[in-house]
């Protein structure tokens, strides 16, 4: 990723500035180790103090050491040079510290700077870094810095203890600064570590909430897949209904068809009915009139009946004033004709229900194939 590639970056920055901070310790470690060795034979041939050789040879010197004083003057010109050589030690040691200082705070920068991309990188929630890496960083780095503080502090005490007086204040200076750049080390690397611990725990929190977003994922894919199939089998039914749909869609209109075809055929068979009906109609009205004429015939037959019954009643009567014989030849007569009319009466009376009886069958024809059509029409 890219923000390990940054990380990698500044850590091999960071590196490299402590080999650098080691190679100029280094340096000017073997040119103090120079200066001392300068300085050994010297301190092993002066044989007094280095503040009596300060003080003024006529107020400490008695007049009988006049050839001593000779002697120590050379002594003094190199004791001179070995104060310059250890002040140009002292300040290139000055110098050293300085560097160191500017070090430590082009450190101190790339280490703000890394704390504030992995900062972005953990609100981003890409921080995947490895911990131990971080640490074991940190720590190599916590390691280096001491170690180069210590060297630092065991060559200021080897030169405060061989150097003189103002080297000695000059190298507790140093070392006090020393202290100090140290504490204040301590302090940032304190501080670093609180920021990592809490770096560490932001990240455990953000790891804890990407779990729980990717459990929280997982179920909502196996919701959607839950609610997929679901669709599927209500797509799948819809599409069943929509096929039933469209048979009984079918099957209506073919209903319908067959129903227009009914109701034209119904309408054909009413025509029809209201054709028969006229034609029944008109036969019953053509049948009424020789019916009409049978009744007033059979009045008048029956009008007639009863005036021969009256006659035949008054020709009885006649008969019985005559005398026996013509009583007989008239009651023969009178049952001859009786029989003879009740002959007639009874053949018009056959003829006429025949021809009523014809009518009738015609009738009861009509009569049932109107019911039919009535029964198909509901």
């Amino acid at each position: 990723m890219n923000w390990e590639s940054k990380l990698d970056s500044v850590l091999t920055a960071a590196d490299d500035s402590m080999a650098k901070i080691k190679e100029r310790l280094h340096t000017r470690g073997d040119a103090a180790k120079d200066f001392r060795f300068d300085l050994a034979p010297v301190r092993k041939v002066a044989p007094y103090d280095d503040t009596s050789a300060c003080k003024p040879a006529s107020l400490y010197a008695p007049p009988t050491y006049l050839h001593a004083v000779q002697v120590t003057s050379e002594d003094m010109v190199n004791l001179s040079s070995q104060l310059l050589s250890q002040a140009k030690m002292i300040t290139s040691l000055h110098q050293a510290i300085g560097r160191l200082e500017r070090d430590r705070d082009l450190h101190l920068q790339r280490i703000q700077s890394l704390e504030d991309e992995v900062r972005r990188f953990g609100a981003s929630r890409g921080a995947d870094v490895s911990e131990a890496h971080l640490e074991r960083k940190i720590e190599g780095l916590r390691q280096e810095l001491s170690s180069e503080l210590r060297h630092l502090e065991d060559r200021v005490r080897d030169s405060a203890t061989r150097g003189s007086s103002p080297s000695l204040r000059s190298a507790a200076s140093i070392l006090q600064e020393v202290n100090e750049t140290k504490r204040l080390i301590w302090k940032e690397y304190e501080c670093l570590r609180r920021d990592s611990d809490y770096m560490r725990q932001r990240l455990r929190r953000q790891e804890d909430d990407v779990l729980r977003q990717i459990s929280e994922g997982q179920e909502l894919k196996r919701v959607q897949e839950k609610n997929a199939t679901a669709l599927e089998r209500i797509l799948s039914s819809h599409q069943a209904q929509t096929q039933e749909m469209d048979r009984t869609r079918s099957d209506t209109q073919s209903l319908q068809r067959e129903l227009q075809h009914i109701r034209s055929a119904i309408g054909e068979l009413r025509e029809n009915m209201r054709s028969l009906e006229g034609k029944v109609c008109a036969q019953r009205a053509r049948r009424q009139r020789p019916e009409r004429r049978l009744s007033a015939r059979r009045r008048e037959l029956s009008r007639s009946s009863s005036s021969s019954s009256d006659d035949d009643r008054s020709q009885i009567c006649l008969a019985d004033i005559s005398s026996e014989d013509t009583s007989y030849s008239f009651g023969a007569a009178a049952e001859v004709s009786r029989a003879s009319r009740e002959q007639s009466i009874a053949s018009k009376n056959g003829s006429r229900r025949s021809a009523l009886s014809d009518d009738d069958g015609d009738l009861d024809e009509s009569s049932d194939s109107g019911p039919e059509l009535n029964f198909s029409d509901l």
